[in-house]
């Protein structure tokens, strides 16, 4: 894809093209067998993701593209292989899948701070495309979506725990501020905008269905910055073969223990009776 800013680009247009995009970073940021070896499967919470990103963001292609029906129980029902004539799996949605996403919907609208930043002029799922200076690696990424004047783009994530403890353990698992920091990068080589926040608006997808808008921290977006620079010229040094593709497979030899609460020696003495 030539580099520029693509707005009407398909999600399957944007994932076929082979330019690198912030899941290879993060993947590779831990090791590169973490990228080579461990492909991304799709699962039924994140095809749940997918349609909470289409129902925020794009609302009429939510409307075209997906299937709910919550008097389907059954995937080996008639009901539902009917349905699978005409329509992708991924985006079919049945019994308690459906009040799942209309709760997680209408949660979502009880945010204020949510519901200002998507009211305001802006467009969903913004493609960019360019070549990193550094690397020379084509580079891509997709904005949930881009406001034309707040200094941040949102990012909309599906998740267990919304509150801060339990997002904040997602975020450094899943490698968020690594996202955060790609983005603003890729933004900054195509745009010259140089944006130094990003928001993630988090929302549960089981009861109470709770949603925050969480703001990266200085700190979290600098580490990030740190880890995305690292993780291109390490991905740099695999396409030319300089470290192999299966480093992090082998892990380094090191002592081992029982877990700590075996050395316990409070524990009163057996007594057999």
């Amino acid at each position: 894809m030539q580099p520029g800013i693509y707005y009407d680009m398909s999600s399957e247009q944007y994932h076929a093209d082979e330019a690198i995009g912030s899941t290879s970073v993060k993947a590779i940021s831990v090791s590169p067998a973490n990228l080579y070896f461990n492909p991304f499967k799709g699962s039924k919470a994140a095809n749940i993701g997918t349609a909470i990103h289409a129902a925020l963001l794009e609302p009429e292609y939510f409307r075209k593209a997906f299937i709910f029906d919550d008097s389907i129980k059954s995937r080996s029902s008639s009901e539902y292989k009917k349905l699978l004539l005409t329509t992708n799996e991924e985006n079919i949605f049945i019994g308690n899948e459906v009040e799942t996403i209309n709760r997680m919907i209408d949660a979502s609208k009880l945010n204020e701070d949510f519901m200002d930043y998507m009211a305001t002029p802006g467009r969903s799922e913004v493609s960019m495309f360019t070549t990193c200076p550094e690397t020379g690696l084509k580079l891509k990424c997709r904005f949930d979506r881009l406001s034309d004047y707040l200094s941040y783009p949102l990012d909309v994530k599906s998740c267990n725990d919304a509150s801060e403890r339990g997002f904040s353990v997602a975020f450094g698992k899943f490698h968020y501020h690594v996202q955060a920091a790609f983005y603003l990068y890729v933004l900054k080589l195509v745009t010259g905008r140089d944006l130094n926040q990003f928001c993630f608006f988090a929302q549960e997808s089981k009861p109470p269905y709770r949603n925050c808008m969480y703001y990266i921290g200085e700190d979290s977006l600098e580490l990030g910055r740190k880890t995305m620079m690292t993780a291109l010229c390490k991905l740099k040094a695999c396409v030319d073969d300089d470290i192999p593709k299966t480093e992090g497979i082998v892990l380094a030899s090191a002592e081992i223990n029982v877990p700590n609460y075996l050395f316990d020696d409070d524990e009163d003495e057996e007594v057999s009776l």
